[in-house]
């Protein structure tokens, strides 16, 4: 089974490591081929930051372009193609594009923020994916949705990647004419549409427009192709709403469960707003003045990073890494949770430093001497996370305002009763992070 209650998605790989002893390397077997489990940083590091020469991704199944297009940087494998990629979307992802693309953060973030209820309890991951989505269609492609219009878009997101969770859906014919695949012909009409009316009106701050207008410095004549756009456009998608989502979602069980944490949270963000009165919120002041919301963002990402193995790999020679040889043509891979878990600054005997209960300590974050030293939560080397950017601002954005002005307490979990989803990028709190508001300012 890949995920459990008590712990969450990836549990596949978790009972994997510790059928194996819990080393940093280790074989397994999956859907009868061997597969190289690779963890630790440094081990990560010296395999995956020589990623195209030592090891490549596979080739892509048809299918699964089907569902995701075939030229983002997730699935090219050419690379110099892929450097040319991420020259050009990461122009649309600068500290300074992300500046721009404040005002819409927040006002996305508090439109959601108004919406929580004082009667009724309130279901977090509703609000937080809502949230995420309106920055997917509002910042990322720039749309102009009508409400009625926003549903649509919404449902269209969940089963696009409702489809690309279900290990069946790019393996089955037919696909483009499944729940999926219909919403990813819906995604792409959406998209083309927008750069139809780019080309014709010019820029207008979104992400896609930063893609549609970015030239490449080492030769201005050379751009982003309309498939590239596309494709990368839906990976953004991808990485910042349902794992943004996801990690809010955590995130506000956390605080639910740690009452101190989130005292020390709001007092720094109301202390930010009294120095900056009438001001609005910006990139450099979550930046520079809020290092307690970046060690809550830090250790929620700490204790439930990415599930999986994201893209597996293939080892292109044999090599030896820390004393453990890996055949030419074997699948290779890596799970942040399990590097994280290894981490010998935080590591307990009882792995409770991976207990979301009372194993969240933002405070280590703030110290070098108890600092972690094992964190990859966006991945690492040449497929590292170009969104990482944009997904820290939103979720900043988001706890920030939420700090600031919402008093609650979790309906029904406790620290002994914590339930998990069992398929998820991201593990999740089964009830959705269920909250009861006391109070909204």
């Amino acid at each position: 089974k890949l995920g459990d209650s008590k712990s969450g998605a990836g549990y596949f790989f978790r009972l994997q490591a510790a059928r194996s002893g819990n080393p940093t390397i280790f074989k397994f077997m999956m859907l009868g081929k061997p597969i190289i489990m690779v963890n630790g940083m440094k081990n990560v590091k010296e395999v995956f930051n020589q990623e195209f020469k030592l090891v490549k991704t596979g080739t892509i199944s048809k299918g699964f372009v089907k569902l995701f297009g075939g030229k983002s940087m997730l699935s090219v494998t050419d690379p110099v193609r892929h450097q040319f990629l991420r020259r050009l979307v990461g122009q649309s992802m600068t500290p300074e594009a992300i500046n721009r693309a404040m005002t819409a953060l927040t006002k996305s973030a508090t439109e959601q923020i108004n919406q929580l209820s004082l009667e009724k309890p309130v279901k977090m991951e509703e609000i937080l994916t809502r949230f995420t989505l309106d920055v997917a269609w509002r910042q990322i492609l720039g749309l102009d949705l009508k409400d009625d219009e926003v549903e649509t878009f919404s449902k269209a997101v969940n089963d696009w990647i409702g489809g690309i969770l279900n290990p069946l859906s790019s393996r089955l014919p037919g696909t483009r004419w499944t729940k999926a695949g219909k919403a990813f012909a819906y995604l792409v009409s959406k998209i083309e549409r927008k750069l139809d009316a780019l080309e014709k009106n010019g820029p207008d701050g979104s992400t896609l427009s930063g893609m549609f207008f970015a030239k490449d410095e080492e030769d201005p004549s050379k751009s982003l192709t309309r498939e590239e756009i596309i494709s990368n456009s839906l990976l953004l998608i991808l990485a910042g709403s349902e794992t943004a989502a996801s990690t809010l979602t955590v995130a506000i069980l956390v605080l639910g469960l740690n009452k101190v944490v989130l005292k020390k949270l709001k007092e720094e963000q109301l202390a930010m707003m009294a120095k900056h009165e009438g001001k609005k919120l910006t990139r450099d002041m979550l930046e520079k003045e809020c290092p307690y919301l970046d060690a809550v963002i830090k250790e929620t990402m700490r204790i439930k990073p990415l599930a999986t193995t994201g893209a597996m790999r293939f080892a292109q020679e044999t090599f030896v890494v820390d004393g453990k040889q890996i055949p030419k043509g074997y699948a290779v891979s890596f799970n942040p949770y399990i590097t994280h878990s290894l981490d010998p600054m935080v590591k307990e005997d009882d792995d409770s430093h991976m207990n979301v209960a009372n194993g969240f300590r933002p405070e280590r974050w703030l110290d070098n001497k108890t600092k972690p030293t094992e964190y990859m939560p966006f991945g690492v080397g040449p497929r590292y996370c170009l969104g990482t950017n944009l997904a820290l601002a939103e979720m900043k954005v988001f706890l920030a305002l939420f700090a600031r002005r919402v008093e609650f307490d979790m309906t029904n979990t406790t620290a002994d009763n914590i339930e998990w989803k069992k398929l998820s990028i991201i593990p999740k709190p089964k009830d959705g992070s269920l909250i009861s508001v006391s109070s909204l300012s």
